[in-house]
């Protein structure tokens, strides 16, 4: 009896851990995704923002 609890409680360690490791490999993606998008936004702000500057009247 004590050796198949411990079977079961195994095989119940190994498929949540698995079920853990999908899901975070589809958030590392989503992240990733979300993060360089969101970069580039700013990036893309900031760009347009110092293009507005005027450099040339000497100040």
């Amino acid at each position: 009896m004590r050796r198949r609890r411990a079977q079961s409680t195994l095989e119940y360690v190994l498929v949540l851990t698995a079920i853990i490791a999908v899901v975070a490999a589809f958030a590392a993606g989503f992240l990733r995704t979300k993060t360089k998008d969101s970069l580039e936004h700013v990036a893309t702000q900031m760009n347009t923002q110092v293009q507005k500057i005027d450099f040339s009247s000497g100040n």
